[in-house]
């Protein structure tokens, strides 16, 4: 029998890349199909597959194809989860506006304070404008309220 990288490669003049195996190409079915009919065209008449290695096959590209989408949706849970994050801490701060904080400057790193005049968000991190000075969250030392 052949290894499954021969299989997949038969009928091409060099070992080329771009006809191997993979589990992404495998999982999307039509290389499995491809691999699966070619598999039974090349097996010896006089010892086929037994039922037994055949549906092992079927039940690992099911466990493959059950494992990659499992991915697919823990990466978009994780992707949402920071997106949540960041509005989150971007709607409690919105609390901030019209508000006089103390802070370090971030270029200086000298105490400041000054009123906020907006919230957003950049890559990731909430950033406030204090007066026209781009301040991250962080970089606040006091909340105060001017009576």
């Amino acid at each position: 029998m052949n290894r499954i990288e021969d299989v997949l490669n038969q009928g091409t003049t060099s070992g080329a890349v771009s006809g191997a195996l993979t589990a992404q190409r495998l999982a999307s079915g039509a290389d499995f199909f491809k691999l699966l009919s070619a598999q039974l065209s090349a097996q010896d008449p006089l010892e086929p597959l037994k039922d037994t290695e055949f549906l092992g096959q079927l039940a690992q590209y099911n466990q493959l194809q059950q494992s990659l989408e499992t991915n697919q949706r823990l990466a978009s849970m994780a992707t949402l989860q920071e997106s949540l994050a960041a509005l989150q801490q971007m709607t409690q701060s919105a609390a901030l506006i019209d508000k006089t904080v103390d802070f370090s400057d971030p270029t200086t790193g000298e105490a400041r304070s000054g009123t906020v005049r907006a919230v957003r968000v950049v890559s990731g991190l909430v950033v406030l404008d204090v007066d026209g000075t781009s301040v991250p969250l962080p970089n606040v030392t006091a909340i105060r309220t001017e009576d």
